[in-house]
């Protein structure tokens, strides 16, 4: 799955009718993965991506009839060297990409991911690609196998949680970057001053807590993370003694090396192996960050790459595919 919180929330706050065109198959080389989307209007793209930039135009046009007729169509590129000259993208992907394309009107399967990620779960969707029932989905079991040339197979999983505990206006650059990826972002401050929403206008949560709080108001799970940067002591200290023992899947703390293993030395038990292996002290990537944008980015990129399963290094330096499943 790739983005679809933002497909819904453009769903929710647009006019219809809509086009929606799903990358569902890959072969070779591809800027995109299957589950990549592209949501479209009348007057072209809305939201998401299918490519670098040379594919979206083609399938827009082409999938025009939708609009009329309301039947999905599956469409094919071959990007490979030659017959990319018929297409004239000139992306040199050295790929095929199929894509299906079809109107969004108020769909059963819409609701049931709508409603699987209000609830933070995950569900698995198969859509059918063979000519005679192109486009029907219908909900899969964990562990079922399907014929990969008949479907689709498709996890939809939660957004990203990212709960940052600190208000401080180091925390807005981080707020609206976090929202770009489509990341759920909650705001806990212990100062009323500083925990407004109109202070993080992105945000889809403002608490104004201290850790005597607990964490009943900050739901955590797997697929949540939280940074702490209020840049107070015994705050950060309350709040890791809370967190650590959490479900949450990634936990960092702002601040220098011998900071955090003072606030570490203070918990009332020692972390175990799992809860050290999601702990992050100092925070982020070493990317020679300075200023709150670059360290925010640091950060974030610390977070996707720990719930990407993926460690940080230069894709130059990665050998073999890049993609799972990808000759990429």
């Amino acid at each position: 799955m790739s983005g679809f919180r933002p497909i819904l929330e453009a769903l929710h706050s647009a006019k219809g009718p809509f086009l929606l065109a799903t990358l569902v198959r890959v072969e070779g080389s591809s800027y995109r993965q299957p589950g990549a989307r592209l949501l479209m209007d009348a007057n072209g793209p809305v939201h998401g991506s299918l490519s670098g930039g040379c594919l979206e135009a083609d399938v827009f046009a082409r999938g025009q009839e939708c609009f009329s007729n309301g039947k999905p169509i599956l469409l094919r590129y071959d990007l490979r060297a030659d017959l990319d000259l018929i297409w004239g993208t000139g992306s040199g992907c050295e790929g095929v990409a199929e894509i299906l394309v079809e109107r969004l009107d108020e769909a059963e399967w819409i609701l049931s991911v709508e409603a699987a990620q209000l609830r933070r779960g995950s569900i698995r969707i198969a859509t059918r690609l063979d000519e005679a029932r192109l486009g029907e989905r219908s909900l899969v079991d964990d562990g079922e196998q399907l014929e990969e040339a008949d479907f689709f197979v498709e996890e939809f999983k939660p957004p990203i949680a990212l709960w940052i505990f600190g208000a401080g206006d180091d925390a807005k650059p981080m707020t609206g970057m976090a929202k770009s990826l489509g990341f759920f972002v909650g705001i806990v401050d212990h100062r009323p001053a500083f925990a407004r929403p109109e202070r993080f206008p992105e945000a889809d949560a403002v608490r104004c807590l201290r850790p005597a709080s607990g964490l009943a108001e900050i739901p955590l799970d797997a697929r949540s993370a939280a940074i702490l940067l209020t840049h107070h002591f015994e705050m950060d200290s309350g709040w890791l003694k809370l967190l650590m023992p959490s479900r949450a899947g990634y936990v960092g703390l702002m601040g220098h090396r011998r900071r955090g293993q003072r606030i570490l030395s203070e918990l009332e038990t020692a972390p175990t192996s799992g809860q050290a292996a999601r702990f992050f002290s100092p925070v982020g990537l070493d990317l020679g960050s300075e200023s709150p944008e670059t360290i925010a980015l640091a950060i974030l990129a610390e977070i996707q790459a720990v719930f990407g399963g993926k460690p940080a290094v230069h894709l130059r330096d990665v050998k073999g595919a890049i993609h799972a499943g990808s000759s990429r």
